[in-house]
């Protein structure tokens, strides 16, 4: 298994993920995951490096939705995703969760999942099971109440073209540096991509911005020639 999230070598991750999150995208954007699905299944050529593109591309699309949806239940409407998840599992499942989230005294479903005893307390099945569920209740929520979020998925937006600067400005560095440093840059870029396109993770801009900071002070110094 890749290190990654999601690996661009793997045609078929690529197409899950362009199912998964299609619900998401504007008529514009899905149709990029559905020419690339209907290529697929047609079992047409896909060219690697389009495709690469593309999935980059519909990713960056369809992320404000996936932060206003995550940022929404992670705080007022923690309540909200708990009731369905716990609703929709097996009722096995549900106990465990229930139990679990006393016991520790988590405010939501991620607290309970980011646990360090999370993995002793759920099985592997029962930690598939929760987060198949989770992704199909934010899923029909988006279809439900969407037009909700506006204010969160705007505040997405921002965030991810701050993200897109910054990540800009580490792709430049790479192409200015010795190739000792833009190996290590570009290694960088590939794992922020990955934490934030498409795992869907809200890394710190302070991060980004030290790791920006950090090449520019590398730039500064001269390079001695032996």
């Amino acid at each position: 298994m890749s290190d990654f999230y999601l690996d661009l070598k793997d045609t078929v991750r690529i197409m899950d993920f362009f199912e998964d999150y299609s619900d998401y995208a504007t008529p514009k954007e899905r149709e990029i995951a559905t020419s690339n699905l209907k290529k697929y299944h047609a079992r047409e050529e896909l060219k690697p490096e389009k495709l690469v593109d593309d999935i980059r591309k519909f990713a960056q699309a369809v992320w404000p939705a996936r932060f206003a949806l995550r940022r929404f239940f992670n705080e007022e409407g923690a309540e909200e995703e708990w009731r369905r998840v716990t609703a929709a599992v097996r009722p096995s499942t549900a106990h465990v969760m229930k139990r679990f989230r006393e016991g520790i005294g988590a405010h939501n479903l991620q607290a309970c999942l980011d646990h360090d005893e999370s993995v002793t307390a759920f099985t592997e099945v029962e930690l598939m099971e929760i987060e198949e569920v989770r992704k199909q209740v934010r899923h029909d929520y988006w279809r439900e109440k969407g037009a909700t979020l506006d204010i969160l998925f705007k505040s997405g937006q921002l965030e991810l073209k701050a993200y897109l600067e910054r990540l800009k400005r580490l792709r430049d560095l790479a192409a200015e540096l010795p190739e000792e440093y833009s190996h290590e840059i570009y290694s960088k870029l590939e794992r922020f991509e990955d934490r934030i396109f498409f795992e869907g993770e809200v890394v710190p801009l302070q991060i980004l911005d030290e790791e920006v900071q950090y090449y520019l002070d590398t730039a500064e110094i001269p390079v001695v020639e032996g």
